[in-house]
């Protein structure tokens, strides 16, 4: 069952407890002061500016963007690093827990009892996003004990921006819950005074008080940035497993010939010299072995038998934060944690190099994404350097200058997310002159070209592509259901058959089925969202002392902006040595909260 958690956001003014990977989190004096020293030292300096106050994230409803308690892991198989939440063994209960093992006056069969019951809280098991490999971290072995629990992200939080404006649509926003006024949560603003919001596959639509002029509502660029979501990062193919049965994610979407991509040593890149007449495509496909093709693995070393391979699906809205296994929930991730809903809105990225030799004129490089069978394209003329969008095949008619260039080298990032085309080169956002966003195409059922909705092309030119990966927006969740066992689960469609991401032949039937759910908000009301959707209890969900639908946030509840991740948990050497350093900062981990 998955469960939804409060999005607590703790008032803390002294740091609690960090420590480095191998070693347990030390709790002593020392640390207190330490910290408390620093976060003083960042205040003073930020007060300044605007008034602030610091809080700590407890649980995972705002994960990725901000943490939790949570591990953080390396993948045994591929390496990838990732966290997983831990809100469990350190929330209220764990806590009570812990206080009557310590408690002189219970007896020992009292304390014996507590400490069975803290252990069925411990997380013993994650699930890698890259892989999908389980890794063991139970607590009460020595390899498990290499991954300590860490708190939450430590924020300040401006409470200046609310005193005079109203939040704008997608701030990080702090606020007291409303049915209760004295707890402190943390979402994300996604519905606005006098709107309806609407929430429909995924995305954010809103309309007037009689229905008409519904729109969806487009993040920024720079918020599409910091909550898109890793589906798969080819530096961390594993090669030697291709051997093993398990296919490749990035293959030529042609017979191999003269001009048709091939693989760089390793596959963790690919290379065409641009010689073939036609248009040459690399196109990736999101085959994923289960649980049970790793238990074979293990046994047989082995996925599957000669001739046979992992059938290709569509992406769904996998969270590796939600997919860590607690003892009392069994070892053996469920399908919901995997992911039960199709996300086609995509952002593929690339390093792509242009050689000089076999790029002659018109010579092309294409990034296409494919959403409900429609195509997106961005399409670089290599000589110039001029980028082109493309809808279905016809010209949006929006161009723009880039420095790509023979003999060069970029980073490229090309999203189709919200109705909207955005691309960046090097980081940097390229503004076109016409528009990049387009019309409701009527692809919200997938098709069997869904099943590559990621390629990257050729026509005429001499491309080397390196560092790929591809990324996935937030999918809000429309709904939750109470299934025939009772239990609540947190799913847009109606009857979902098992395995149908891999089912091409049940998509009309389940896709038709798909819900949605709408929120009206009168003059001084707000509706919030964490972007860890099926773990999140947030507006969607909130009721009443009736019991009825309560699912606004009142403007006298908020209490300001998230502004910045000041104090990650801490590291006790220097990262990448042996070197001791007692609370070495997490410098990585330091953002502004987008």
């Amino acid at each position: 069952m998955a469960k939804t958690k409060p999005a607590v956001v703790s008032k803390k003014k002294t740091a609690a407890t960090t420590s480095d990977a191998p070693p347990p989190p030390r709790k002593d004096g020392i640390r207190e002061t330490v910290e408390s020293v620093v976060i003083a030292f960042v205040l003073a300096f930020l007060f300044r500016a605007f008034e602030a106050e610091a809080f700590v994230i407890p649980t995972g409803s705002m994960a990725p963007t901000l943490m939790g308690v949570h591990k953080d892991l390396a993948c045994e198989k591929c390496g990838i690093p990732y966290r997983i939440s831990a809100s469990e063994e350190q929330d209220e209960a764990a806590e009570s827990y812990r206080a009557a093992m310590k408690d002189g006056r219970r007896d020992a069969r009292e304390r014996d009892n507590a400490a069975r019951a803290l252990a069925e809280r411990d997380v013993i098991a994650g699930v890698c996003p890259n892989c999908r490999y389980q890794m063991d971290i139970d607590p009460q072995t020595a390899e498990g004990r290499k991954f300590p629990t860490y708190k939450g992200d430590r924020i300040l939080v401006s409470k200046f921006p609310y005193d005079f404006a109203d939040p704008q649509r997608w701030d990080v926003v702090v606020f007291k819950y409303p049915q209760t006024a004295n707890e402190n949560y943390i979402k994300r603003c996604i519905g606005l005074p006098n709107e309806t919001v609407v929430i429909y596959g995924g995305n954010i639509y809103t309309h007037d008080a009689d229905g008409q002029g519904r729109e969806i509502k487009r993040k920024p660029p720079d918020k599409v940035r910091a909550i898109m979501q890793t589906v798969y990062d080819n530096d961390y193919t594993v090669a030697d497993l291709a051997a093993a049965g398990l296919s490749l994610r990035w293959n030529a979407m042609e017979p191999a010939d003269t001009g048709s991509w091939q693989p760089l040593d390793g596959y963790l890149g690919y290379r065409t010299d641009g010689s073939s007449e036609a248009e040459a495509w690399l196109g990736y496909q999101h085959r994923l072995p289960s649980h049970l093709d790793w238990s074979e693995f293990t046994k047989t070393k082995r996925f599957v038998d000669d001739g046979t391979e992992i059938p290709p699906r569509l992406i769904s809205d996998f969270y590796a934060y939600n997919a860590g296994s607690h003892r009392n929930y069994g070892a053996v991730p469920d399908g919901e944690s995997q992911g039960l809903h199709w996300v086609g809105d995509l952002i593929l990225e690339c390093d792509l190099t242009c050689e000089p030799a076999g790029s002659g004129k018109d010579a092309q490089a294409m990034l296409r994404l494919v959403r409900g069978g429609r195509t997106f394209d961005c399409l670089i003329d290599v000589t110039t350097g001029q980028a082109r969008l493309a809808v279905n095949g016809e010209d949006m008619g929006a161009k723009a200058q880039t420095k790509v260039s023979p003999g060069t080298r970029h980073t490229l990032s090309f999203a189709n997310v919200d109705a909207q085309l955005i691309l960046w080169v090097d980081g940097s956002l390229i503004e076109f002159d016409g528009p990049t966003t387009y019309e409701p195409l009527e692809n919200d059922i997938p098709t069997i070209e869904d099943l590559t909705p990621a390629r990257i092309g050729s026509k005429g030119a001499g491309l080397q592509v390196e560092h790929l990966r591809l990324l996935r927006d937030v999918y809000y969740i429309a709904t939750q259901y109470v299934d025939s066992n009772a239990q609540i689960r947190m799913c847009d469609y109606k009857a979902p058959v098992a395995g149908f991401l891999a089912k091409p032949t049940s998509w009309p039937s389940v896709f038709a089925s798909q819900r949605s759910v709408e929120f009206p908000l009168r003059s001084d009301e707000f509706l919030m969202l964490g972007d860890n959707s099926p773990r999140s209890a947030d507006s969607r969900l909130w009721r009443g002392p009736d019991g009825r639908p309560e699912h606004y946030v009142k403007r006298d509840l908020l209490v300001g902006k998230a502004v910045f991740v000041y104090w990650p948990h801490s590291w006790n050497r220097i990262p990448g040595t042996r070197i001791p350093f007692p609370f070495f900062p997490n410098f990585a981990r330091m953002k502004f909260v987008r």
